[in-house]
């Protein structure tokens, strides 16, 4: 099972666009400076940096839960941490989650969602035609997109998935830099309960 412990959005220019979406490109758990390395929060950090390393992709359920609630407890209620299951494809989840949705996403922290697939400002630059067919990916995928801002199908995240592939074939870094053939969809499935969490860390 590989889960993924998630907060927020990591850039702060794009807070307005971030805030319904609960995909993949979102702000990891860092270390808690006010108290010392040796209390919970910053051993769970350290076994999170050592398990997750730079994807921060981690295994173990309890400990994901127990540093979410201990970071949870610091933070105002719309920027607490949440545990998420992440399966390529179509894929079922292991741990019973719920289903969140659909991302498209490169390595499990990037994503072509984050932004609700708003036009930015440059496609104003851009060839006319070029401009044509990015509105219209926007107009047929974005009411698509589900509370989440992810898809509610695997069928609808493929196939806006492949018109991005070409239309950045046609203009190259017109959504991301590189290829978007790294991009894949990836269902996310919240998981987790309500009751406290206790764990020895030795």
């Amino acid at each position: 099972m590989k889960l993924l412990i998630l907060d927020g959005c990591p850039d702060p220019r794009l807070r307005t666009h971030c805030t319904p979406y609960r995909g993949t490109y979102r702000a990891h758990p860092t270390h808690c400076d006010e108290i010392p390395d040796h209390s919970e929060i910053n051993r769970l950090f350290f076994w999170f940096l050592d398990e997750g390393g730079e994807l921060g992709v981690v295994q173990d359920l309890s400990k994901a839960l127990r540093f979410a609630e201990l970071w949870n407890a610091r933070l105002m209620e719309q920027d607490r941490f949440e545990v998420l299951e992440v399966v390529d494809g179509d894929a079922t989840s292991e741990g019973g989650g719920h289903f969140l949705g659909f991302d498209l996403s490169s390595g499990y922290n990037n994503s072509l969602l984050s932004s609700g697939l708003r036009q930015g400002a440059g496609i104003a630059r851009l060839p006319e035609p070029v401009q044509e067919l990015c509105a219209l990916v926007s107009r047929h995928y974005a009411p698509q997109l589900n509370p989440q801002g992810l898809f509610q199908t695997f069928d609808a995240a493929s196939l806006c998935l492949r018109s991005m592939i070409a239309l950045q074939d046609l203009s190259p870094n017109l959504f991301e830099g590189g290829d978007l053939r790294d991009f894949r969809p990836v269902g996310l499935f919240a998981v987790g309960g309500d009751k406290p969490t206790t764990l020895s860390l030795r």
